[in-house]
């Protein structure tokens, strides 16, 4: 009997509607080899499990919480009172959690009655994700969706997302990957055939730019992606819009003219606008959000941009 193949994620989003065609249920893996600076989703960029804390979940150590004497190192101690949404007159102490004193070992998390600290790392077996994406197949039969594997970077944890990618094709569901194109050629040619269409991240044409805003440099990306397109993989092109960071018309013009490259692979590209929603997420995980005096593109000048694509007759929109 095979040995059953477990991997690190960090959700499982239903009823998806913007990470590919169709209703669509979101395996997030958990890791990501890249340190993009507008990243909104902190909780998955580490390998490891972290410790969140989500304030809105807070009964308060009132009320009889343990989290502070759980913890081993002394890495949690009891914070002001502060009054709570529902009632501005009553008081209630939340947890302070000391990051240079915390160890991850978990023990709070496992006493929170309210699931208010908690751990971002879930481990599951192939079978077990299944369960769940098996759950909605009749939605992706009628809206021609299906299962998009996503991250952190999911080819970081290649045995895992293969074999996912392996079993949903065997039940005919259509697998879509999100990927930064960051991972080495031999793995993406050999998750290829089971996979229906590539998510493809677009960070940066200048490779020195590039490593300063996300990290890595993007020859190898670039270069995955020209071999995916010549190899008869199919890609939705995703290019986040940062301003001041990679909206310039030189980067703009440079990425557009790259999708031209390998327009007859593409089925669309994607104009992202930068936002703040993940802002809340690096407070829980106790981490400092870097982009603060950043402000989201404005509609005029995201039109401005899809034009650049248009005008070269590629497929685009802003979502």
């Amino acid at each position: 009997m095979a040995e059953e193949i477990y991997g690190n994620i960090y959700d499982i989003q239903k009823f998806s509607v913007h990470d590919g065609p169709g209703i669509r249920t979101d395996v997030f893996t958990k890791g990501c080899p890249l340190r993009c600076l507008w990243c909104h989703s902190p909780e998955s960029q580490g390998f490891g499990p972290d410790v969140a804390w989500m304030d809105i979940r807070c009964i308060g150590l009132e009320y009889g919480c343990k989290c502070v004497s759980s913890c081993p190192e002394g890495a949690i101690s009891a914070g002001e009172p502060t009054p709570t949404l529902a009632d501005p007159d009553k008081l209630i102490t939340h947890p302070v959690i000391d990051r240079d004193k915390c160890t991850v070992c978990l023990k709070c998390t496992e006493v929170c009655p309210s699931k208010a600290l908690y751990n971002t790392l879930r481990r599951m077996s192939v079978e077990e994700v299944m369960v769940e994406i098996r759950k909605d197949k009749k939605y992706y039969d009628k809206s021609g969706g299906g299962v998009t594997i996503s991250g952190g970077e999911p080819m970081s944890q290649f045995e895992f997302t293969l074999a996912v990618a392996k079993q949903c094709k065997a039940e005919g569901i259509h697998v879509a990957l999100d990927t930064t194109g960051f991972a080495p050629w031999e793995h993406f040619k050999e998750i290829l055939p089971y996979v229906d269409l590539f998510l493809y991240d677009l960070k940066h044409m200048d490779s020195k730019r590039s490593e300063k805003l996300v990290g890595v440099p993007n020859e190898l990306i670039l270069e995955n992606a020209r071999k995916l397109a010549a190899a008869g993989g199919r890609f939705q092109f995703r290019f986040p819009i940062i301003p001041k960071l990679n909206d310039s018309p030189e980067n703009v013009r440079a990425t557009a003219e790259f999708c031209k490259e390998v327009e007859s692979a593409i089925d669309v590209v994607q104009l992202l606008p930068y936002h703040k929603m993940g802002e809340m997420k690096y407070v829980r995980l106790g981490k400092k959000y870097k982009l603060v005096n950043v402000e989201p593109p404005t509609n005029e000048f995201m039109e401005e941009q899809l034009k650049v694509f248009t005008d070269l007759g590629l497929p685009a929109r802003i979502s």
